[in-house]
């Protein structure tokens, strides 16, 4: 009989908890007012059906036909220390939210227990002692009947998506410096080659100003200034030897590998690298909706959303259902004896009258938490037109050198050609003839620098578009 109206009374609560909630559920927050709710019903429609938008690597550093950087970026998904970081904070979020899906089961415990007792009758007045005997299996079961729990998981879930979204932010992070460090170390190897030809034609200048200067047809400021030359380039190649070793440790580390042995890789002849796309390519400015880092942003304003909604669902009360099943006696021999079989059915509703404030302060801090991820969206959005823009201006200048650097190296050697045959032909000196060969190694020197310039400009593009540009 007992059962019987727990169970009638539990049926009644459920029956009347959609009318309660319905009357006293609290407005939902709108940045507006005078909205249509029937249009507004036909939106989130379309919302539901509408997939959401999935962020996809595109392996842009295929499109420089490089195979030898193409295993570099690999080994440095698989080793970087910063994607490793954010693989396990996709995994702890996943973590998470099974602690927030498992608050929709029911949790099931058991508990022994002893309660020594003492007791004197009225009638002999002797003291009599004893034990109460438990062994319950209890069960608790919140009826998620206002989506409290359900809020919570949809949140936790926009968590997951937040974190694989921020490993993809660290693979196009790390993907675009492998790429960038692989060039310029390539420039480092084309510049302190031509800076060890440079020094070698000076050296050899200089003795024959040298000799120029013992046999007094020249002045010593002219052989001063030859000598100065030298040391300035002897001073720019260390430089250059310098800035390549810690290039050279970067790409090491971006790849997991200890900066001490990894100077020794394979790498591609500088006259072998060729620009992605034109300089004229058309980029569509919606491409950036593509970046991971704009879709994370987009997966916070949800969350933000739900939470403000979960905080607003606080003020509503709680239903348990609660049963026990067990055992109670207070003797030890008979605690598993049928007749000492307890069982008990129940319902609860938990409405907090007071609470100091604490819940009206966390949905003001849920609200203004949301109204925060509105301007983050915003200043992700404004950042990544600004980053396109000054990839695309710097690839345009940095192209423009590069062509124009082109045009001065064709020039300076029909100038190196021309100063060969007049001193092949006794019409001109050796020392003009060094002279017009450093012209030509400048000039390298400038075209090599404007063309890495412009390949790590794409790169910047592609990093600032989500890897692709169509």
């Amino acid at each position: 009989m007992k059962r019987l109206f727990a169970i009638i009374l539990l049926s009644g609560l459920i029956l009347h908890v959609p009318a309660f909630a319905a009357q006293n559920r609290a407005p939902k927050w709108e940045a507006g007012v005078g909205i249509n709710h029937s249009a507004e019903k036909q939106s989130k429609t379309k919302k539901q059906k509408e997939p959401e938008r999935k962020f996809v690597l595109h392996p842009y550093w295929e499109s420089y036909n490089d195979e030898l950087l193409n295993g570099y970026v690999e080994e440095a998904f698989e080793n970087n220390f910063d994607i490793k970081i954010a693989k396990a904070r996709v995994q702890e979020s996943e973590a998470i939210l099974g602690t927030v899906n498992a608050e929709r089961l029911p949790q099931l415990s058991i508990n022994p227990s002893i309660y020594p007792f003492k007791t004197i009758s009225r009638w002999t007045g002797n003291f009599g002692s004893g034990n109460h005997l438990y062994f319950p299996l209890l069960l608790n079961w919140e009826l998620d009947i206002f989506g409290k729990i359900s809020d919570k998981v949809k949140a936790s879930k926009y968590s997951v998506k937040m974190s694989r979204e921020d490993l993809n932010i660290s693979k196009l992070s790390v993907s675009s410096e492998v790429t960038a460090s692989y060039f310029n170390i390539i420039l480092m190897d084309a510049l302190i080659k031509n800076y060890e030809e440079l020094l070698s034609n000076i050296d050899e200048t200089i003795k024959l100003k040298s000799r120029l200067y013992e046999g007094g047809i020249i002045p010593y400021d002219n052989l001063y200034t030859t000598e100065y030359e030298m040391v300035t380039y002897k001073n720019e190649l260390n430089a250059y030897l310098k800035q390549r070793e810690v290039l050279l440790h970067q790409f090491a580390v971006l790849r997991g590998l200890s900066p001490e042995g990894g100077g020794d890789i394979a790498r591609a002849d500088i006259k072998n690298l060729n620009l992605p796309f034109d300089v004229n390519e058309n980029i569509k400015s919606d491409m950036i909706f593509n970046r991971p880092d704009v879709i994370q942003a987009e997966f916070a304003i949800k969350k933000a959303s739900l939470d403000v909604r979960n905080a607003r669902k606080m003020f509503l009360p709680s239903i348990n259902l609660n049963e026990m099943v067990g055992f109670e006696n207070i003797r030890a021999g008979r605690i598993f004896n049928w007749d000492s079989t307890v069982y008990q059915l129940g319902a609860g509703l938990l409405f907090d009258l007071y609470t100091g404030g604490y819940k009206m302060s966390f949905l003001k801090y849920n609200k203004a938490l949301a109204i925060e991820k509105l301007h983050q969206y915003n200043n992700v959005l404004l950042n990544a037109f600004c980053e396109t823009e000054n990839a695309l201006s710097s690839f345009r200048t940095d192209y423009d050198s590069y062509k124009e650097f082109e045009e001065a190296i064709n020039k300076s050697n029909h100038y190196y050609k021309v100063a060969n045959i007049r001193y092949s032909n006794g019409t001109g000196n050796k020392i003009d003839e060094l002279a017009a060969r450093r012209k030509v190694l400048i000039n390298e020197n400038s075209m090599y620098s404007a063309k890495i310039s412009s390949l790590v400009d794409t790169v910047d593009i592609y990093k600032s578009l989500g890897s692709a540009v169509k």
